[in-house]
């Protein structure tokens, strides 16, 4: 029995989505977005141009997807960490940073490549896609944790905020060359190795010890 096939719309596959979210990744951190068109995020991704108007109807709503489905990990154990803070929070919040980018490695380049645009049309609108994703109320996370009395005394939130920012993001930023010369490759299993060993310099250095009230007695 021969199948009718419907005219007008394409057939629905999940994975020729994520495919174009994958080639945008990849296309969007080597070339500006205005350099980027339909077609070659097609290409890349070895599908019709058609698709992305189906899923996302516009080469913006690809890239608005594309930021919104990698962050979200990271974005849900912010909110989660904000809601329960505990001297475990920033621990916990790099290691699924480091999970998640650890699997899209160039992400991290590419939000630092949109945060550095110059002013205009292009930049405002992704600039104003990546503060809806990543929502300024964020980087409040070392202020919180300052007035429940979770830092040591000396600490000061701003400056521990920029040093917490550092260690999550650097390892992505990091030259070729220095990774050559570190023998480093950015695996999943490196980064949790890394994120225990940030989880001691934060605890020895920066996060008060918990107390009896604090500490999981179940």
């Amino acid at each position: 029995m021969s199948t009718i096939k419907k005219s007008g719309r394409p057939s629905i596959n999940n994975n020729k989505r994520g495919k174009l979210i994958i080639a945008a990744k990849k296309l969007f951190v080597i070339y500006d977005y205005d350099k980027v068109s339909i077609r070659a995020i097609a290409t890349e991704a070895g599908v019709d141009s058609a698709l992305i108007r189906y899923y996302f109807q516009s080469k913006l709503g690809l890239f608005t997807a594309m930021v919104q489905q990698t962050a979200e990990p990271v974005v849900a154990q912010f909110d989660k960490q904000l809601n329960a803070l505990s001297p475990d929070s920033a621990h916990e919040l790099m290691t699924t940073y480091y999970q998640v980018m650890s699997q899209n490695p160039d992400f991290p380049k590419l939000i630092f490549k949109i945060a550095s645009m110059q002013e205009n049309e292009h930049s405002q609108v992704l600039k104003k896609i990546l503060s809806d994703v990543l929502n300024p109320k964020n980087v409040k996370l070392f202020s919180l944790m300052k007035q429940q009395g979770l830092l040591q005394d000396h600490v000061d939130p701003l400056c521990m905020q920029i040093s917490f920012f550092s260690m999550m993001v650097f390892p992505f930023l990091m030259p070729e060359f220095f990774k050559q010369v570190l023998q480093l490759d950015i695996t999943p299993e490196f980064m949790t190795h890394l994120a225990l060993q940030n989880q001691q310099l934060l605890q020895h250095g920066c996060i008060k010890p918990a107390t009896t009230e604090t500490k999981d007695i179940s």
